[in-house]
């Protein structure tokens, strides 16, 4: 081994003894993450930062920081905005949207949920925001929790197709057949006219034979619901 590539392999040894380390000092510490290359937009970033120094709470600031964040890539950014804002001055609806939107980018699941979930107490009705979390306890593993979001998401709009492909989907998982196909004529309730698709009617009629479930709701003048008579169909 030649003299310069021992002495790297000697300082390694040194680094790893306790006694050394109290004397190089240097050794235990971990190396600073670099800043984040903003490219031309760094002077903006920084004066924004600065503002928000002076005037922490001031949301339009702050929103317009972590969307300039957003937009050059610093996801890690925009989330350390997000929870500083929250901290200081408390929940700002935007500033929670892009922390999830960041938190999935980076597959920070639990954090993505904890924004979801705010969003959710801020506003309950937003059909959005509960699809959002579903998909956060999804990613976790949480089924019973995500399909509970999704049904209250196609509560609130039931004509969504893509609501009620991730209500089927978790009713699936959960093996609870009877749901999913409630579900379905949830669905075919609030759009008639998606009752007789091959593909509405087919995956309604599968659900039916699986399993006795609970007679369909009737429809609002008395009759059958066209859910219902679509399940029932040669």
């Amino acid at each position: 081994m030649s003299v310069s590539s021992r002495v790297p392999f000697r300082l390694a040894v040194l680094c790893l003894s306790s006694g050394a380390v109290a004397a190089l000092g240097a050794c235990s510490k971990a190396p600073e993450e670099p800043e984040f290359d903003h490219g031309l937009k760094k002077p903006i970033v920084r004066k924004l930062r600065e503002a928000l120094k002076e005037t922490p709470c001031d949301k339009a600031k702050a929103q317009e920081y972590a969307q300039l964040l957003m937009t050059t890539g610093d996801l890690k950014g925009v989330t350390k905005a997000a929870d500083d804002f929250t901290a200081a001055c408390g929940p700002n609806v935007v500033l929670l949207q892009l922390s999830y939107t960041a938190n999935a980018r980076q597959g920070q699941k639990a954090e993505a949920l904890k924004a979801a979930t705010a969003l959710v107490a801020a506003q309950p009705e937003n059909a959005s925001y509960r699809v959002w979390r579903g998909l956060s306890q999804e990613a976790l593993g949480q089924m019973e929790g995500a399909a509970a979001d999704y049904q209250k998401a196609l509560e609130l709009q039931p004509d969504q197709r893509p609501i009620l492909n991730a209500v089927v989907k978790s009713y699936e998982t959960l093996n609870r057949p009877c749901d999913a196909l409630a579900a379905y004529q949830r669905y075919v309730q609030a759009k008639p006219a998606e009752a007789n698709k091959a593909e509405i009617k087919n995956a309604m009629e599968a659900l039916a034979l699986k399993t006795s479930c609970p007679a369909a709701e009737t429809a609002t003048d008395g009759g059958p619901s066209e859910a219902a008579e679509a399940a029932k169909a040669p």
